[in-house]
């Protein structure tokens, strides 16, 4: 039950409360005007009352010839009178402001009346009036007082009543409470009819909220009911009001959630069908590592047996009796049934717990650490696993997808390839030695032919400096990929980096009559690199354009950081024979030659080897190229993180 929260109330109890502010409003604006009207009328009574007495003969004679003083029995008695007719008290005051008689109190306790509003209004305009507390009872009443004057003074004219010397001053007053008094049976009488009002109003408002919740309790019942299952159902439309345009939107909603149900279904049938003939082993997993799908291949890579899976069968095929039907005709094949892997017999088990191996879990758990796909490679047993976790969202909720790919055969020749690569470098280490050696003793006079000479030893040299240039770049590769090239990294300037191997290169440039330019802008950031292995890539790109371009030409070496960036470019622009755009994409691959290329000297491993490298300092490197119109080779290195050294895999 919704109690409270249900619509009825939702409508009754906002209605009631605006109509009962209304009420209150009305209320209170109505006895704020009555009672100013009561006030006004008070006053302007003990104002009149007080003109009236003031103008008493015997006072005013009395005052004019200091008959009277403070307490006098006479002048009591008068002012007692006056109180008694007016049911007010009574008050004569001299224009000194002392007290001679009250009605009420004794004079003798009453000083300091000169300074009061009223008082002072009197003795300066003819007539006062004021508001406030008592001083003598404590509580609140009305003041009103006239000046008493000469009988030779015109009463009516007020302004001669101001410019003569008033002789004194007769007070009337009388508590507010006279006021409240008259105000008591409208207020009484007023709330009966505010409390019958707003009682009407609130069964009228019950009926109607009433009226108003009936199509929706409808409409909750049937969506409980759909959202059991129970499709069906349907609702009813009555009127052409929004209730019946929400009850036949309603409807056409579930002819619209009947056909996705439908088409979801026969989705995830495909989706399972896909997974049971993967050749790699899929882990789908929530955002808490749970898994919600795994196919065959990952059951037999993690070591669940043939019988689990022929119980799983067993799994599938009474769901698709009962309620959800994951089986299909082509789980069974001639000869018997296939066993099928169910995806829902370890739903919702924590991955940890399923594979037992804390290098998967690691995996994904720095995947949804970064946010970004992550893989790792390492031995499981006597085979060699890759493990890609990659994040995916779906329905507004975050999944993982785990990979587990069986490298044991593809490693095996990879290391086949690397070993062949190490055992050819070892060998040409010897005949390259004796060239070497061999050239040194030709050179120290050892040749008789003096024109022939020189050429020969030319020949040898070129030969042996090509030998020597394959053997090095073989091994460094071959130590790059296996990760055993050290990595000093430290915050240098770009100029470091770039000056020295142009430097070294200069005077082929200048035998080659090409003009080599640095262009190297003053205020650029630090890069956070290996200077040296930052050298070999230069070399590589700049040797590269010297080669392949022609006499007369340029080769610009240049560094950009754009505002922001946590990285500088470096670039290598030449104006030689360029790459071919179909060519682009491989030209980084080991051993990879363009056709125009192949003639020329060159094992093809410069550019893969400055690939691995940049990639070592997490940067990346790429050509923009038109062929016969040069070549622009780039790459990105780090910034210095504010002083802060950051640590790289090498």
């Amino acid at each position: 039950m919704l109690g409270f929260r249900s619509i009825r109330w939702r409508i009754t109890v906002p209605f009631c409360l605006f109509a009962a502010a209304v009420l209150a409003g009305i209320f209170f604006f109505s006895f704020i005007q009555v009672r100013q009207f009561h006030t006004d009328q008070l006053r302007h009574r003990l104002t009149v009352d007080a003109l009236l007495l003031s103008g008493n003969l015997q006072l005013r004679e009395g005052l004019a010839e200091s008959l009277w003083q403070a307490g006098d029995v006479e002048l009591a008695r008068l002012v007692r009178a006056w109180g008694d007719q007016l049911d007010a008290r009574v008050t004569v005051i001299l224009a000194d402001g002392t007290v001679l008689a009250d009605s009420q109190m004794d004079p003798s306790n009453m000083a300091g009346q000169f300074d009061l509003p009223e008082v002072r209004a009197a003795l300066n305009e003819g007539t006062g009036y004021s508001v406030r507390t008592s001083r003598a009872f404590g509580f609140e009443m009305l003041y009103a007082a006239a000046a008493v004057t000469p009988d030779s003074v015109d009463r009516a004219n007020t302004d001669s009543r101001q410019q003569a010397e008033a002789l004194g001053v007769l007070r009337v007053s009388a508590p507010s409470t006279e006021i409240e008094a008259a105000l008591d049976p409208l207020r009484l009488a007023f709330a009966v009819v505010a409390l019958l009002a707003l009682a009407a109003c609130v069964g009228f408002t019950l009926i109607v909220s009433e009226m108003t919740a009936r199509p929706f309790r409808e409409l909750i019942r049937v969506a409980a009911r759909l959202a059991q299952g129970e499709l069906e159902e349907r609702i009813e439309p009555k009127g052409a009001d929004e209730a019946g345009q929400l009850a036949r939107s309603f409807n056409r909603m579930r002819d619209r959630l009947e056909a996705q149900v439908a088409s979801v279904t026969r989705e995830r049938e495909r989706l399972i069908s896909v997974l049971n003939n993967l050749v790699d082993g899929v882990f789908i997993l929530d955002n808490e590592g749970r898994i919600r799908l795994f196919n065959p291949v990952a059951a037999r890579m993690i070591g669940l047996e043939t019988e689990e899976a022929t119980d799983a069968l067993s799994e599938i095929r009474h769901a698709a009796e009962t309620d959800e039907g994951a089986a299909s005709p082509s789980d069974t094949h001639a000869g018997g049934a296939v066993p099928q892997f169910n995806p829902r017999r370890l739903r919702g088990q924590p991955l940890a717990q399923v594979v037992r191996d804390h290098r998967i879990v690691e995996t994904w758990q720095d995947c949804r650490q970064d946010g970004k796909q992550v893989e790792s490679i390492f031995q499981w047993g006597n085979r060699t696993i890759r493990v890609i976790a990659l994040p995916f969202v779906a329905g507004g909720s975050v999944g993982y997808i785990v990979l587990l790919q069986d490298m044991t055969e593809l490693h095996r020749l990879e290391r086949v390839r690397r070993d062949f690569v190490s055992n050819i470098s070892h060998e040409l280490r010897t005949p390259l030695a004796s060239l070497r050696a061999l050239t040194e003793t030709l050179r120290d006079g050892a040749l008789d032919d003096p024109a022939a000479a020189p050429r020969f030893l030319d020949s040898v040299e070129t030969e042996v400096d090509a030998l020597a240039q394959m053997v090095r770049e073989l091994l460094e590769l071959s130590r790059i990929e296996s990760g055993q090239v050290p990595f000093r990294f430290q915050p240098v300037p770009v100029s470091e980096t770039v000056l020295t191997p142009v430097e070294r290169l200069q005077p082929l440039a200048a035998r080659s009559d090409i003009n080599l330019i640095v262009d190297l802008p003053a205020k650029l950031p630090r890069v956070y690199a290996d200077a040296e292995r930052i050298h070999q890539v230069v070399t590589n790109l700049v040797h590269n354009a010297l080669k392949f371009s022609s006499a007369g030409g340029s080769v610009k070496v240049s560094a950009d950081a754009e505002t922001g960036s946590r990285h500088v470019t470096v670039s290598v622009n030449d104006t030689g024979i360029g790459v071919p755009a179909e060519d682009t994409d491989r030209i980084f691959e080991r051993f990879f030659k363009t056709d125009r290329a192949r003639a020329s000297l060159g094992t093809g491993l410069g550019l893969a080897i400055a690939k691995h490298i940049v990639q070592a300092h997490g940067g990346r490197i790429w050509v923009n190229s038109v062929e016969n119109r040069g070549s622009t080779f780039s790459f990105t290195l780090p910034v210095e993180p504010n002083g802060v050294r950051v640590r790289r895999k090498t």
